[in-house]
């Protein structure tokens, strides 16, 4: 399975999010082709190679009739009131526009861009609007975006979906995320960092918080990150084929201002010895289901999964499903476990297991060639039996009971 990997150790933003995928190999010419379609006046993207601390990385850059848009801090503006007091930092050479969701779902809606990646691009921004009209008390339709509706930040969007989509990944991680520590001027003044639309879309995502000073992850890199990502500080095995580094605008003589992104294989080991392990229990479901939920999880990838009868409260008889998996796929067999079970909730750990060395070989019989499975112990003897499909097959094929067919092949 081709995958990418997040390491986000100075934080997340749009421009550093594209800049990495560039640095990893996405050809530029697509995201300028797509950037052409949104038909916003003046607007060019351009990338360059930068050092941050040392270390080189791509920067790329969003210019407004050909003077850089430099990113500010998030504001927020409710339909119909007043923005005078806000502390506006963007250039007044290209100006900031004011535009509410609507619009900006226009602008993208228009665009050159396969479905699913279009889809992606108004989820984001849907995001940002749900969790800025919670905090404002006021309805979606009323939210309106100052520097998250300016052409850069649309621009870096579309970039950051389509780029993403342009890797031709599966699964996305992300790791180690830092979101800063202190203050950022915005529109309301002086906020904390994290902003609140950030801190909102960061709900459970583990962020690791102060050491960093300012604003590492904008609300932007958070929302992508939610849109995104399918799961945060995990365990993955893989191979890398290809290493990009994303520069933000911040350049620090400690910490790289880099965003690492890796694309690979994750590899399926035979014998993982740390697994997570999967529970939940059902009370309401049919011996039917759990027959079927069982299947379905050993041939999306379990490891291992059984169930177990239990008592529930209330005297209730019922199943403990217990799934063990590798950690690449732990979080979709999560999601068949939430989607096609009855349970509400699934508890996850990581497991260590001992594991023998095995195999497969093929050995003469009466009954012709068949299938063993063989295994070392740790006395260095082997220990070998035939696989049980294998007796199945001959059972059928002969017309002999299965312990007929086992005495003739150990006897």
């Amino acid at each position: 399975m081709r995958i990418a990997i997040l390491d986000a150790w100075s934080g997340v933003a749009g421009d550093m999010w594209v800049g990495a995928l560039l640095d990893a190999g996405v050809p530029l010419a697509p995201l300028r082709a797509a950037v052409d379609s949104l038909a916003l006046p003046g607007v060019s993207i351009h990338s360059e190679k930068v050092l941050r601390a040392s270390l080189a990385g791509t920067h790329f850059r969003v210019e407004v009739g050909g003077v850089p848009a430099d990113a500010a801090p998030f504001a927020f503006v409710p339909e119909g009131r007043s923005a005078s007091h806000a502390l506006i930092t963007t250039p007044a050479a290209h100006g900031h526009s004011h535009r509410g969701l609507r619009e900006i779902e226009a602008i993208v809606a228009q665009a050159e861009l396969p479905a699913a990646v279009r889809a992606q691009c108004l989820a984001v921004y849907r995001a940002i609007g749900e969790v800025e009209a919670a905090a404002h008390g006021v309805s979606i339709d009323e939210v309106h975006f100052h520097e998250v509706g300016a052409e850069d930040t649309i621009v870096d969007v579309v970039c950051a979906c389509l780029g993403t989509h342009l890797l031709g990944v599966e699964r996305i991680y992300c790791n180690g995320l830092a979101v800063g520590s202190g203050t950022v001027r915005a529109a309301h003044g002086i906020l904390p960092v994290p902003a609140p639309a950030t801190a909102a879309l960061l709900r459970g995502i583990p962020v690791r918080a102060g050491g960093l000073k300012g604003e590492r992850t904008t609300p932007t890199g958070a929302a992508l990150l939610r849109t995104l990502v399918h799961e945060f500080d995990a365990v993955v095995s893989y191979t890398a084929e290809s290493i990009g580094y994303g520069a933000g605008t911040r350049d620090d003589a400690d910490v790289p201002n880099l965003l690492r992104l890796t694309v690979g294989t994750a590899r399926d080991a035979t014998s993982p010895t740390e697994l997570v392990e999967l529970q939940c229990q059902l009370d309401t479901a049919t011996g039917e289901q759990v027959g079927w939920l069982l299947d379905e999880l050993l041939q999306r990838g379990a490891v291992d999964a059984f169930a177990t009868a239990v008592q529930m409260k209330k005297g209730r008889p019922g199943f403990l499903i217990t799934v063990l998996a590798d950690a690449v796929r732990a979080a979709a067999l999560t999601d068949l476990l939430l989607e096609e079970s009855s349970s509400l909730g699934v508890r996850r750990q990581r497991v260590q297991r001992s594991v023998l060395e095995r195999w497969q070989e093929t050995r003469d019989s009466s009954l012709g060639a068949v299938l063993w499975k063989v295994a070392r112990l740790p006395s260095g003897a082997l220990a070998a039996r035939p696989e049980d499909d294998e007796v199945r097959r001959l059972c059928r094929e002969h017309g002999l009971g299965r312990a007929e067919v086992l005495r003739r092949l150990l006897g």
